[in-house]
C-alpha cells in the first residue's frame, strides 16, 4: 500500500528534522523544505495528503503559502506550526481554511495526534461525499467554516440545514464546555411550549441515547421506532433525523431536523446529506470555539500590557476599569448599540497602551516637560493603535485609541481633529479619562474636590471636551449620588 505523502515547510532545520523523523517512523512518506516558494512548487507538481507549514519564515510567510495553495487546491488539509508570538497570525490562518495548529515546542504525541486527526477528518469527509446530490455542500462548507462568531455560526447552521433538507423544524444542542451538560443552542419552527418540554423533560435522555450510539438516527412515522425514541415528543407526527455532532470522537452536540406529515418523510440519502452537514458543522463549531479562545488569550495579554502601561503612569487596575465603566455609562446614556458599547469599553481599557513606549524618566517626571519630551508623549496614542493593528477583534477600537487625546477645538493630538470629526468613542473616553484623573490621588497631588472637578469639565467644554458628553457625565454622577442635584 502506498504511503501517504506529507510536506513540511519550516525555516528551522531542527523542526524539519524532528518532524521528518517522527512522521517517517509512523509510516508516512515525508518531504521537507525550508523555503516557502519551493514548497508551493512541490505542492503544484506532486499530490500530498497533508501540509504542515510554519507561519514566520523569511521571504514568504505561511499565510502567503496557504493563499497560494488554496488558489488551486481547496481539499488538502493544512496544519499551522506557530509560536506564542504569532497567535494572531494563526487565527488568520484558520480563517483561510487551515484545519488546526501546532504550538512550538510540540511533543511527539502532539504532532502525531494533529496529523492523524487531520487526515482522518479528511478521509471521513471524502468517504461521505459520494453522491452528486451532496456536491452543493462543498459551497456550504465554505459558508460556515469562515464564520468565527459562535452565535452567528449556530444560526447559520440551522438556516443551512433547513434549506438543504426542507425541514419544518430544527434544533441544535451543544455540550457546555464548562459544565458538560447538553443545552439548547438554536432552534427553528418550534413553539415555545414544545421546545421547553423537549429541553426540560427529554433532552438528557435524547443526548444519552445518541452519544451512546454515536451514529445518526432516522425516525419515520409508521415504521418501527428506534428503542427509546417513542417517548420523544413529535416522533409520531414528524419524520426526524437526529445527528450526533462529534469532534475527535467526543460528542459536542446534536443536530435534530424534522418534517411534518407522512407524505414526504426523510430517507437514507437525507441522512447521508445530514451526516456530511453535521461533520462540517462540528468542525466549524470547533474552529469558532478555538477562535474565541485565541481571542480571549489575546485580550488577556493586551489587558495585562495595558495594566503595565497604567502602572507606569501611576494608575492602578481599578482606575483603568473606572474609566471603562464611566465610558460605558456615557455610551449607554447616548443610546448606542451593545456592539458599540463593548467596542468603547475595550478601547477604554486599552486607551493608554501606547505609554509602554514612553520612557519612565519622561512619564514620571515631576516637573514641567520640555517640548521634546511632550513630543514623545504625544506619540503614545498612535503607538497604542499600532500595537493592536493586527488584532481583528479590536479593529473598531483602533481609531478610538488613536484619537482619545484630540481636543474638541482641534488643538489636541496626534492629528488635530476637531468637533464631530473626532470619533464619538474617543470623545467619550476623553471626558471619562479626565474625570478619573482629576478625582484620583497622584504622587504629585491629591484628588481634586468634586466641585472643582465639575468646574474644570465645564470650563473646558467646547475647548478640550465635547460639551454634550460633559453634560451626560454630570447627569450620570447625579444619578449615582456622587454629585448632588442643583
Amino acid at each position: 500500500m502506498e504511503k501517504e505523502k506529507i510536506l513540511v515547510i519550516d525555516d528551522e532545520e531542527l523542526i524539519l528534522d524532528i518532524a521528518r523523523e517522527i512522521l517517517t517512523n509512523i509510516g508516512y512518506d515525508v518531504m521537507i523544505t525550508s523555503d516557502g516558494h519551493e514548497g508551493i512548487k512541490m505542492l503544484s507538481k506532486e499530490k500530498f495528503a497533508l501540509l504542515l507549514t510554519d507561519i514566520r519564515m523569511p521571504d514568504i510567510n505561511g499565510l502567503e503559502v496557504i493563499k497560494h495553495v488554496r488558489d488551486y487546491n481547496r481539499e488538502i488539509p493544512i496544519i499551522i506550526i506557530t509560536g506564542h508570538g504569532t497567535l494572531d497570525v494563526a487565527i488568520k490562518a484558520l480563517k483561510l481554511g487551515a484545519q488546526g495548529f501546532l504550538l512550538k515546542p510540540f511533543t511527539t504525541t502532539e504532532l502525531r495526534t494533529a496529523v492523524t486527526e487531520a487526515l482522518e477528518k479528511t478521509r471521513l469527509l471524502n468517504d461521505n461525499i459520494r453522491m452528486r446530490a451532496l456536491m452543493p455542500l462543498f459551497e456550504v462548507s465554505k459558508e460556515i467554516i469562515s464564520e468565527t462568531d459562535t452565535k452567528k455560526l449556530l444560526t447559520l447552521i440551522i438556516e443551512i440545514a433547513v434549506r438543504e433538507t426542507r425541514a419544518d423544524r430544527a434544533c441544535l444542542f451543544l455540550t457546555d464546555e464548562t459544565t458538560g451538560k447538553i443545552v439548547m443552542a438554536e432552534d427553528y419552527g418550534f413553539s415555545p411550549a414544545s421546545i421547553t418540554d423537549l429541553r426540560e423533560k427529554h433532552l438528557e435522555k435524547l443526548s444519552s441515547m445518541l452519544m451512546k450510539e454515536n451514529r445518526p438516527v432516522l425516525v419515520v412515522p409508521g415504521l418501527p421506532m428506534p428503542e427509546g425514541f417513542e417517548e420523544i415528543p413529535g416522533t409520531k407526527e414528524y419524520s426526524s433525523i437526529y445527528m450526533p455532532l462529534t469532534v475527535r470522537g467526543k460528542g459536542i452536540g446534536i443536530l435534530s431536523l424534522s418534517r411534518a406529515g407522512a407524505e414526504h418523510p426523510f430517507s437514507l440519502p437525507d441522512v447521508e446529506l445530514v451526516s456530511v452537514l453535521g461533520g462540517q458543522a462540528a468542525a466549524a463549531i470547533e474552529n469558532a470555539r478555538l477562535y474565541e479562545k485565541l481571542e480571549q488569550s489575546y485580550m488577556s495579554t493586551i489587558v495585562t500590557l495595558s495594566g503595565i502601561a497604567e502602572a507606569k503612569d501611576f494608575y492602578t487596575d481599578k482606575h483603568m476599569k473606572d474609566i471603562a465603566e464611566y465610558s460605558v455609562d456615557i455610551a449607554r446614556k447616548l443610546g448606542l448599540s451593545e456592539a458599540d458599547v463593548e467596542n468603547i469599553r475595550m478601547a477604554a481599557l486599552l486607551h493608554d497602551l501606547g505609554k509602554i513606549t514612553v520612557p519612565d524618566d519622561i512619564l514620571k517626571k515631576p516637573g514641567r516637560l520640555s517640548e521634546e519630551e511632550m513630543e514623545v508623549i504625544r506619540k503614545h496614542p498612535a503607538h497604542g493603535a499600532k500595537m493592536i493593528e493586527s488584532i481583528e477583534p479590536l479593529k473598531d477600537a483602533r481609531e478610538i485609541i488613536r484619537h482619545h487625546h484630540e481636543y474638541y477645538d482641534g488643538s489636541g493630538y496626534p492629528d488635530g481633529l476637531r468637533g464631530q470629526d473626532i470619533p464619538l468613542g474617543a470623545r467619550i473616553i476623553g471626558v471619562a479619562d479626565a474625570f478619573d484623573a482629576m478625582t484620583s490621588n497622584r504622587p504629585y497631588r491629591k484628588a481634586l474636590p468634586m466641585d472643582k472637578v465639575i468646574k474644570e469639565l465645564k470650563d473646558f467644554s467646547g475647548i478640550q471636551f465635547d460639551p454634550d458628553i460633559v453634560l451626560i457625565l454630570i447627569s450620570i454622577l447625579r444619578e449615582k449620588g456622587i454629585l448632588e442635584h442643583d
